[in-house]
């Protein structure tokens, strides 16, 4: 499926394009529900319609690809589809104001 090379190629890109629709910061926990309904808007806005089957496979593909570039971090529970996002560039901003000092 040649869906699958375009979101691993891209990988990047569609990381940004979740972080635009989805609360997704480095630490975060990333559910595949996301991840597949992600998919679907990102291929539809390139013109190209995705089943929620195949989505449900390339979301598979594609975590399975982003475990082993060691992005996302498998959280142990019974079914294996939440992972924690290990990607320091989405590294929530800090709201400490200028000045400012922990105590």
């Amino acid at each position: 499926m040649k869906e699958v090379k375009i979101l691993q190629d891209n990988w990047e890109e569609f990381l940004n394009f979740m972080k635009q629709r989805y609360p997704l910061y480095h630490l975060s926990n990333v559910f595949v529900r996301d991840i597949e309904y992600a998919i679907i808007d990102y291929f539809l806005n390139k013109g190209r319609k995705i089943s929620f089957s195949e989505a449900e496979y390339l979301a598979q593909k594609f975590s399975e690809f982003m475990v082993e570039k060691g992005i996302f971090k498998t959280v142990k529970n019974e079914y294996n589809r939440v992972w924690t996002l290990n990607y320091p560039a989405f590294k929530k901003q800090s709201v400490q104001k200028e000045g400012e000092t922990k105590t």
